[in-house]
């Protein structure tokens, strides 16, 4: 099962040099930075909500993606066959993170004691949005199914279809490579705006 996504943002350590100076300037003025933290919470979750708007923001380097891995680049599009799928269900071409706001429902940004911020999308299936990866859903073939292989070999005239749809299997067992579409990402203008509301505190 693809594991839900839990990220703790230390802002004394994690965030950009400058935003960690800020930080340790303001927690010399003031005992407790929760009002901060709320602030910078509402900023990340807007650029959160931006990138699903943008259908990606980001460097597009799958390697090493983390929350500061904003850019220009768009998330991957549709795939030929999703798009088939989409089609013959009646639904709308839309990005696969933006058909349904399921996911971005669960995304939930709020200060977590008095110097960090933590990012969580408790949605089965935030992690390999977020990272890209492998699925391996086990399918029973039911009737209705052989019935669809079955018109589209007719339809097509490959043998594929037809092999579907005459199987002895019970069940499908396929890989499914899900692309990175990374929406827990902070471009430099987002984290900029952050240091200059810090610096507006100073």
């Amino acid at each position: 099962m693809p594991r839900r996504i839990l990220e703790k943002i230390m802002i004394s350590n994690d965030i950009t040099n400058s935003l960690s100076r800020k930080f340790i300037e303001l927690q010399k003025q003031f005992d407790d930075l929760t009002p901060v933290l709320e602030v910078v919470s509402a900023l990340i979750e807007r650029a959160i909500s931006e990138n699903f708007d943008a259908r990606g923001r980001w460097d597009g380097n799958e390697n090493d993606i983390t929350i500061f891995s904003g850019g220009s680049q768009k998330w991957k599009a549709l795939a030929s066959s999703t798009k088939e799928k989409y089609q013959r269900l009646g639904w709308e071409l839309e990005p696969t993170l933006n058909r349904s706001k399921g996911l971005m429902s669960t995304i939930e940004v709020r200060p977590q004691g008095k110097s960090s911020v933590v990012i969580s999308a408790n949605s089965p299936y935030a992690a390999i949005h977020q990272f890209g990866g492998t699925l391996k859903p086990t399918i029973p073939i039911s009737l209705k199914m052989r019935k669809f292989f079955w018109a589209k070999y007719f339809e097509t005239g490959k043998d594929n279809w037809k092999a579907l749809a005459l199987t002895k299997k019970k069940e499908l067992k396929p890989m499914i490579q899900v692309p990175a579409r990374p929406y827990i990402t902070m471009t430099e203008e987002d984290l900029e705006e952050i240091i200059s509301l810090l610096n507006s505190l100073l």
